[in-house]
């Protein structure tokens, strides 16, 4: 008669299971550097619009500081004066003849320095991204504003000014709009 051979279990892992191990330790991790890269893509994201809300109060602060009757105060042409928040939204399509228009109609960068007037804001709106590369991600931001001047009554002015700020994020369009009011009282 045959010996029968007795089991004795072995300590440690078998191959396969060694394997099987791995596979769902790399799945994990490469489930957590999705995340990661996810997360990061999305701080980028909330980075950017905070720094055009910064741009677009920046330049309301500055408007502020301006005299009333400041020539880089001029009202804007009906075009953007009488939709100041782009309810149609030309400035979502870059490179159409209304987009072109509506950012002909609001005053720019040049209207800031106006016969060489001065400009305390931010010289230059645009902040490098995370890596800090020279040349590389670089958010440069677009500003612009409107002005719409209306009399309230006899000897009383209202003016509004609607900031806007432009720039690209992943590859979309992206408005950040602001406004600030200011009265006149009396010629004052």
């Amino acid at each position: 008669m045959l010996r029968r051979a007795s089991f004795r279990p072995r300590h440690g892992f078998t191959t396969i299971e060694s394997l099987i191990a791995a596979v769902v330790f790399l799945v994990g991790l490469a489930g957590l550097l999705g995340a990661l890269v996810q997360a990061r893509g999305a701080t980028g994201q909330a980075r950017r619009l905070m720094q055009a809300t910064d741009v677009a109060n920046d330049l309301a602060e500055q408007i502020q500081l301006w005299n009333f009757d400041d020539p880089r105060l001029a009202a804007n042409a009906a075009l953007c004066a009488n939709d100041p928040l782009d309810k149609d939204h030309k400035l979502l399509k870059p490179g159409t003849g209304d987009y072109n228009a509506y950012v002909a109609c609001m005053h720019g960068e040049l209207m800031l320095r106006l016969g060489g007037a001065a400009f305390g804001g931010l010289q230059r709106p645009g902040f490098k991204d995370e890596d800090k590369v020279e040349g590389r991600n670089e958010t440069v931001y677009q500003r612009f504003y409107i002005v719409r001047t209306e009399p309230v009554r006899e000897g009383v002015q209202r003016m509004q000014v609607w900031v806007k700020v432009l720039y690209m994020d992943a590859g979309e369009p992206r408005v950040v709009t602001t406004q600030t009011m200011r009265i006149q009282m009396g010629g004052v």
